[in-house]
């Protein structure tokens, strides 16, 4: 029996045809609950994907079968609450999940991992993981001085020797890269080998294990800070080529003044793609440029990955900005009648996403009020859960003329619009395009930006 919370250090990749994984499982007292089971389209951009998904039964039970061809980092979800493990072909996992660990409420900032005794039969791969977590993280908690602030590094290298002991019968690729990456990180980190070193041991003309999540994890943290430690380019030179050309050439040409990543294009142009997507939301920055750039990667990459991984970065860097499409919904109200995003089409739309423990919700609700009356955009309150009465009825004694619509079994329009505390408050264009998320509350300055985005919007339509 295996209890997982929180994995710090994560894994991926076994090379076998697809193979039926079953999933079989039971939330206590939790029937009609959507389950899912989600992954990563890719480690790179951190896209995530449903690949499954159902409801409990009466009784809170629940069972997928999934044809995978390749282990990976994966998430077992309850309604909003996540637990994660390790998704591997031809295996079978059982979950009981208590009833006690699915109460998180208001913030999800505030909420626990869903917990979950998992019964794995995987080869052992998933209690190998755990097994080595506990002692990697243990060590990097009991020696933090030494790996940072000392120049001995004997104790990281007994360490990394133990290891390397104790796992050498490890039949796994997926364990063994699993490891050998966390441990090139630890090197890296405690400075036993210098940034080219790593760069070609570990990256330079090596398979790019795009489905190892600790592959990916360190791939992304050490090109982080590479090109300034290695002082590749300057801020300088790159914004220009980041701003001023569609081409992706130019900034190609730019990481490839190194001398060794010059000798691969594939880590190359995955190199590029983290540049842009951290750059993105810098000042001096283009970002239709950005995605232009991404684009011509996403179609004219030599490589499938790289492909698939721009498109994804595209994806998830514009998501929900100014000038998207905005998430439709069909909700009730109340009384029963269907509410609509799409039937708002042509009016401005401020949608209030509030949950029942809003404390200071019918307090907001007079201040919106009187910004509906004053600057003329309509009003949608949609609750978490189901609207309560209290709520409804302090609304319609004032008079408040707007729907007030409950999510029940559209629960994932949360993740649609990224909230993640309540209230939250969006504004939609008459196109239906996103105006702003996240607007400030509205004794902050709300009338501000609301004025802001109708002025600009009418403005191009003028």
């Amino acid at each position: 029996m295996i209890r997982y919370y929180i994995v710090l250090f994560l894994l991926v990749t076994i090379n076998l045809k697809s193979q039926t994984t079953i999933i079989t499982g039971n939330a206590q007292d939790q029937a009609d609950k959507l389950v899912r089971v989600i992954v990563y389209d890719d480690l790179f951009s951190g896209l995530e994907k449903t690949i499954v998904s159902s409801s409990t039964d009466q009784f809170g039970d629940f069972a997928f079968k999934i044809d995978i061809d390749h282990s990976q980092f994966a998430f077992l979800a309850l309604e909003l609450d996540k637990g994660q493990f390790y998704l591997s072909p031809g295996s079978s996992f059982r979950f009981e999940i208590p009833l006690d660990t699915n109460l998180n409420k208001g913030s999800v900032f505030d909420r626990l991992p869903l917990s979950f005794e998992l019964f794995a039969d995987d080869g052992g791969l998933q209690t190998s993981i755990e097994e080595f977590n506990i002692k990697y993280n243990n060590f990097v908690y009991n020696n933090v001085n030494r790996i940072y602030r000392t120049k001995d590094n004997s104790v990281v290298n007994n360490f990394i020797d133990q290891i390397n002991e104790n796992y050498s019968n490890d039949r796994s690729t997926y364990f063994y890269n699993y490891v050998n990456y966390t441990l090139a990180s630890l090197k890296w980190l405690s400075r036993i080998k210098s940034n080219q070193e790593i760069l070609g041991e570990y990256f330079i003309n090596k398979n790019v294990l795009y489905h190892n999540i600790q592959y990916c994890e360190f791939f992304k943290e050490f090109f982080k800070s590479y090109f300034n430690s290695e002082k590749v380019f300057r801020y300088e030179d790159l914004i220009p080529v980041l701003n001023q050309s569609k081409s992706i050439t130019p900034l190609i040409e730019l990481i490839s003044r190194d001398t060794l990543l010059s000798k691969d294009s594939r880590i190359v142009e995955l190199a590029s793609m983290l540049i842009m997507s951290r750059y993105y939301y810098d000042r001096n920055v283009n970002k239709r440029s950005v995605i232009k750039k991404l684009t011509e990667i996403s179609v004219n990459s030599s490589f499938s990955e790289n492909r698939l991984i721009a498109a994804n970065y595209i994806r998830v860097l514009t998501s929900l900005e100014s000038g998207t499409k905005a998430p439709n919904f069909d909700l009730r109200d109340a009384s029963g009648n269907n509410v609509s995003l799409k039937n708002y089409e042509g009016k401005f739309v401020l949608l209030a996403f509030v949950d029942n423990d809003c404390q200071m919700c019918e307090y907001h609700m007079n201040l919106i009020n009187d910004l509906k009356n004053q600057l003329g955009f309509d009003v949608i309150s949609i609750v978490s859960g189901t609207a309560n009465d209290e709520l409804i009825e302090f609304a319609g004694d004032r008079n408040y003329n707007w729907p007030i619509v409950s999510i029940d079994n559209d629960i994932l329009l949360l993740e649609d619009y990224k909230v993640k505390v309540f209230p939250t408050y969006i504004f939609i264009n008459p196109d239906g395009t996103i105006a702003y998320v996240h607007l400030p509350m509205p004794e902050e300055s709300m009338e501000l930006y609301i004025k802001r985005f109708m002025n600009n919007y009418n403005a191009k339509m003028n």
